[in-house]
């Protein structure tokens, strides 16, 4: 055995005794869930910071094998979370090696899926000293990499025990090499993204306004707050000495907003047109504001180019709207620094070349005219559909590598 390998085996052996040791009071029984089919042991990360779409990924394993039951050790699944009638218990995690052994046990699973960055350990030695599959998905496992040289050796022990890393993205498969993963253990599946149905738009009303607007430039701007709808009109002025029939539309305004945007409009010299005046744009119309939010998937079929708001500048406005929705829907997008509030699919989105950041009100102008140009704006269009239905695909991978690894060893 090479030395590094004896170090790790040696470091989670001791780890594992020292936990038997300070094991305190027996556990009550563990009682599996009602029916016949065959046991998935999940456990989710109690240090993750929001919790893996479980539901539609518990949909996918139960598509390939009817009668699944489950048990959850753990975070408990959010209350409503789950799909109705299935036979499923919460159960808290073993905390040491005895009481991981008694829940294997008493449960007889087939295998063991770990969701999220941790890696529990008496659960994890307990399953593979049974021979059961241990199946690591959605981890990044770069805080495992900076731990010291001893605790390092535990987690190279652990990794030892893995049976395949499914890494969300070249990192986590990195980490998981750096921790002494062997490549044949590792599958890069990208990250699991929430899936969000396309935003409806009647189809009818689509087709007349692309034929009045055919041959024109259209970009949009959804839910800007004041200063970002300010900086959108100049944008806009801007790209209009490139390309004089371009069309702006701002949609998804917060109520109030109105009156100072067309005063802006007007002493920008520009000329607009209201959708509450069911007014559609003329050749010479500048600016399409629809002040409500009822319609924004037909803007977002309409405009290959779209700004989120609520990104770039703060101020007064509506609430910023999730990425995914001109993502699925084929516009390249545009956004500023201030994520927060859908920080997971931007990071998402900009990793994948598939969404480009602006730091100031100078930079959406420019990239509202680089992306004028059609090549560019596909480009990145591309790379944003497949990122926000991907997680669809990352989703049946994660259920076929389970079933696939629990009938093997059945």
């Amino acid at each position: 055995m090479h030395p590094s390998k004896a170090t790790a085996s040696l470091a989670l052996w001791l780890h594992l005794r020292r936990r038997a040791a300070l094991a305190g009071p027996a556990a009550e029984p563990f009682a599996a869930p009602p029916g016949e089919g065959p046991l998935l042991i999940v456990h989710l990360s109690e240090r993750a910071e929001e919790p893996p779409p479980l539901a539609a990924l518990l949909r996918a394993m139960l598509g390939l094998r009817p009668g699944l039951r489950f048990a959850f050790t753990g975070t408990p699944p959010a209350p409503g979370t789950l799909p109705r009638d299935l036979a499923a218990v919460a159960l808290p995690r073993p905390a040491d090696p005895v009481a991981a052994r008694a829940l294997i046990q008493a449960l007889t699973p087939q295998a063991l899926l770990i969701l999220g960055d941790q890696l529990p350990a008496s659960l994890i030695a307990a399953a593979a000293d049974t021979g059961l599959p241990v199946i690591l998905a959605e981890a990044r496992l770069v805080a495992y990499t900076r731990r010291g040289s001893w605790r390092g050796a535990i987690n190279r022990g652990l990794m030892g025990r893995i049976t395949r890393i499914l890494a969300p993205d070249l990192t986590a498969g990195a980490a998981a090499r750096q921790l002494g993963a062997r490549p044949e253990q590792i599958e890069l599946t990208g990250p699991v993204t929430e899936t969000r149905p396309p935003l409806a738009a009647n189809e009818a009303e689509r087709r007349a306004l692309a034929h009045i607007l055919a041959g024109r430039h259209i970009w949009l701007a959804a839910s800007p707050t004041l200063p970002e709808a300010r900086a959108a009109l100049a944008a806009h002025q801007a790209t209009l000495h490139h390309n004089h029939r371009a069309l702006l539309i701002l949609a998804g305004l917060s109520p109030g907003l109105l009156p100072e945007i067309l005063a802006e409009v007007e002493t920008l010299g520009l000329a607009a047109v209201l959708r509450s005046e069911d007014d559609d744009p003329a050749s010479d119309d500048h600016v399409l504001i629809a002040e409500e939010d009822h319609e924004m998937g037909l803007w977002y079929r309409l405009a290959p180019v779209c700004f989120m708001g609520g990104t770039l500048l703060p101020g007064p406005g509506a609430a910023p709207r999730h990425p995914f929705e001109p993502a699925a829907l084929g516009s390249a997008i545009i956004h500023g620094p201030l994520t927060e509030a859908h920080a997971p699919e931007w990071v998402q989105l900009d990793g994948a070349s598939a969404a480009r950041l602006v730091t100031d009100a100078a930079g959406l102008s420019r990239a509202v005219t680089d992306l004028s140009a059609p090549d560019q704006a596909a480009m990145l269009a591309g790379n944003a559909w497949s990122v926000s239905t991907g997680g669809a695909a990352v989703l049946r991978r994660i259920a076929d590598t389970v079933i696939e690894a629990m009938e093997t060893r059945a």
